[in-house]
């Protein structure tokens, strides 16, 4: 999605006297330019200054405001957050005061404050100067050369962030279906893009999974025919609708979409996204027994996890415990022992996933049952067990069959009282379960 920028520049050159006017004009495009190398010292002093030309002069509150804005963007290059806040909150006053509302200016500089509350957390303050920005712009029959478009969809994301979802996709609802009514003034395809993904995006959270088809599979014909909108859009476009068909239970569109998206991606920058995508081509293609090709989805996610520096992660234990699945399916017990090995390793030192731990130490412990090594079998399917029993009811059955795998190692291994002390749980479990 575009990223959302202060505006630095403001327009305010017809208010007062010219040498005044040079005077402040100079000591401003001092100060930006300092501000622009960096030099944040000097483009303090300098705009300070020019702050001090605006105090004497008549008429010039609107100049003050320009720049209190600059000021604000130095402060808060240099951590000065608070200070960043006030200085801008300040000018959006000035210019209340200087210019007849509503006008392009106060929006401008109501937008840039937006955009520093919402940086610093203040997200309820934010929601509520961000609307008004939008109001202004509206009012003025004006986009802001964009600004407009910009407020709204940073407005959403925040309204999203307070838990405000049904309030956010009206809003970008209603700014598209405005935009269609007004044919003469369509809205650039790249915020267009950013506002069909973010509407889908709540839509999916909300079930509500033909509405964001609908939208994103439109979206997508209008990409086509556009070259750059395309490369910047698509791959999040690809990403959303592989999840809606998913999640309308439509597999094989879910599994043509992944694809398109890691064809698409295949030559860019590793992204946990692009893993993801590989690790649901892995399952979709494990699902109907094409064991081949879904071990080559699982080794190309690894491959992009390691690529990120992601081996320690939860991810990482994922793909590692499917491929695995996979290795002992065929038969290749070194593999697969490697690869369930690593993850159920991860898994134990992440602590947070007791039932993905016990699966893989299940896999474990079947594939050393099956090499007659009990002594390995029994570490892992006690791992199970334990694990499971962290769990909540609904995965009694699990349990009980982890507890079954385990009479039954002791019962190969002769070890027979083992194998009995087990039998009052597993009837109580058998019970609860009928």
């Amino acid at each position: 999605m575009s990223r959302i920028l202060f505006y630095l520049f403001l327009s305010f050159y017809s208010l007062y006297a010219s040498a005044a006017n040079n005077n402040w004009q100079t000591l401003q495009t001092q100060a930006t330019d300092a501000f622009k190398a960096e030099d944040y010292q000097t483009a303090e002093t300098t705009i300070k200054q020019a702050i001090a030309v605006t105090e004497k002069a008549d008429n010039g509150a609107a100049y003050k405001a320009s720049s209190l804005n600059l000021l604000a963007f130095i402060q808060e290059a240099q951590g000065q957050h608070e200070q960043a806040m006030t200085s801008l909150s300040t000018a959006v006053t000035l210019a209340k005061q200087a210019l007849a509302s509503p006008d392009e200016q106060i929006a401008t500089l109501l937008f840039n404050q937006g955009v520093l509350l919402q940086k610093n957390n203040q997200l309820n303050k934010a929601d509520s100067v961000l609307d008004e920005s939008i109001e202004q712009f509206q009012l003025s029959h004006s986009d802001g050369g964009g600004k407009l478009w910009q407020a709204i969809i940073l407005r959403a994301q925040i309204l999203i962030s307070l838990g405000k979802q049904p309030q956010a996709l009206k809003l970008v609802s209603d700014t598209l279906s405005d935009a269609t009514d007004k044919a003469d003034t369509p809205l650039p395809l790249s915020i267009e893009s950013d506002l069909v993904l973010l509407a889908a995006d709540i839509q999916l959270n909300k079930d509500q999974c033909y509405q964001a088809i609908n939208s994103l599979e439109h979206l997508k014909k209008k990409l086509s025919h556009d070259t750059i909108s395309a490369a910047e859009n698509l791959p999040a476009l690809l990403s959303l609708l592989s999840r809606a068909y998913e999640k309308s239970g439509q597999a094989d569109k879910a599994a043509a979409t992944r694809e398109q998206f890691v064809k698409l991606q295949n030559q860019g920058t590793p992204s946990m996204t692009m893993v993801m995508q590989l690790n649901e081509l892995g399952l979709y293609q494990q699902q109907r027994d094409n064991l081949k090709q879904a071990e080559q989805y699982y080794q190309q996610a690894l491959s992009q996890l390691s690529a990120l520096g992601k081996q320690q992660s939860i991810e990482q234990a994922t793909i590692l415990g499917n491929l695995g699945s996979i290795q002992l399916a065929q038969h290749n017990a070194k593999a697969a022992e490697a690869s369930l090995k690593q993850s159920l390793e991860l898994y134990q030192h992440i602590r947070e996933h007791p039932l993905q731990t016990a699966r893989i130490a299940g896999y474990l412990g079947s594939l050393y049952y099956n090499q007659r090594d009990f002594a390995k079998a029994e570490t892992a399917f006690l791992t199970a067990v334990e694990n499971l029993q962290k769990t909540t009811p609904e995965n009694d059955g699990s349990l009980l069959l982890a507890l079954q795998n385990l009479q039954s190692l002791y019962i190969a291994w002769g070890k027979s009282e083992k194998a009995a002390a087990y039998n009052l749980t597993i009837q109580d479990l058998k019970q609860r379960l009928q």
